[in-house]
């Protein structure tokens, strides 16, 4: 566990691991330079669960940095991940290892997680992801198909591969590890919800919205090269404008709101051409990427249907109560 001044949730986190059902467990908490009083905090939870363990890092250096710091001190079997703002399930570890020993071949698992607005304290809709390889590796070529606080690790594989979190990201370092993994070997998600997810005002994905200089842009268009087709920029435009995300409603990325009569042909040459790319390449499955491909059509073809809204103006989401609008009488963000 990661933790940057997480005074007022890592102790809900912590608890939510002390009563796993899964009961050989470390638990490592780095603590990312915090000013907040969040070593006070796991240090009151360490008194309770002798299994839980303190490190403190002397400046703050960045989610990735202190994610491999706390994996190089790890001595477990398997490597497991939770945001110092959200909680695990009871069960969580346990789906995850049973996954993990029945396949040696997997080196990464996630899972479905559950929604929770923390300003409102209103419970939203799960999130689910794709269970299969295949279809894993197809969407993550648009979207990340793992939370980073959902996700368990093969250690073996880890280090026999030097597996590690890219440090030059701010955002997405959990979606370039999982990418990273698949060349390595296979992934998965459980079904069962392996997690609370928090959504807060002061998490690292509020606000954001990917462009040609975001981190997402270059995760997508490294995992876009190794299957054999580097984008344009004009491509990459409308990549970014049509890839799904959690975080916003479908359609309300800049780039596709002004190009609302010209996106659809726009998507249909660049389809066409990853198509035909990654198919010289075989590095996926063509039929999960005609399906994923023909899902994002029909989302783009029903946003077309409905009303433009005003110029620049993106259609406004919730991510706990999403697609409908926030709960409160005034938005979140």
């Amino acid at each position: 566990m990661a933790a940057y001044n997480a005074a007022r949730y890592v102790g809900d986190a912590l608890a939510s691991l002390s009563i796993q059902t899964v009961r050989d467990i470390e638990v490592i908490v780095v603590d990312d330079g915090s000013t907040d009083g969040t070593s006070e905090q796991v240090l009151l939870a360490a008194r309770r669960d002798g299994r839980i363990r303190l490190l403190r890092l002397g400046r703050n250096r960045g989610q990735p940095t202190a994610l491999n710091v706390g994996m190089e001190e790890a001595r477990g079997r398997y490597l497991a991940i939770l945001d110092a703002d959200d909680e695990a399930t009871p069960e969580r570890l346990a789906h995850q290892v049973t996954a993990l020993e029945r396949d040696p071949r997997l080196v990464l698992v996630g899972g479905s997680v559950s929604t929770w607005c923390d300003r409102h304290s209103v419970e939203g809709n799960p999130w689910r992801y794709e269970s299969e390889d295949a279809s894993i590796r197809v969407r993550s070529l648009f979207k990340s198909e793992f939370i980073s606080g959902a996700m368990a690790l093969d250690r073996d594989q880890v280090e026999r591969h030097g597996l590690r979190f890219d440090e030059t990201l701010r955002l997405g370092a959990d979606w370039a590890l999982s990418i990273a993994a698949m060349r390595v070997g296979r992934v998965a998600n459980v079904r069962p919800i392996v997690m609370r997810y928090r959504v807060h005002p002061g998490q690292l994905t509020v606000g954001m919205m990917d462009d040609l200089r975001s981190d997402s842009a270059r995760i997508r268009g490294d995992a876009l090269a190794s299957v054999g087709v580097r984008p344009t920029e004009d491509e990459m435009r409308t990549h970014l404008a049509v890839s799904p995300c959690n975080y916003w409603a479908f359609g309300a990325h800049r780039y596709f709101q002004a190009r609302r009569a010209t996106i659809q042909e726009e998507a249909e040459r660049w389809f066409e051409r990853l198509r035909r790319a990654s198919a010289r390449t075989g590095r996926v499955s063509q039929e999960a990427l005609r399906a994923y491909l023909d899902e994002i059509a029909s989302l783009i073809a029903g946003c077309l249907e409905g009303p433009p809204g005003l110029p620049g103006e993106a259609p406004s989401a919730c991510p706990v109560s999403h697609p409908k609008a926030c709960v409160a009488a005034h938005p979140c963000r």
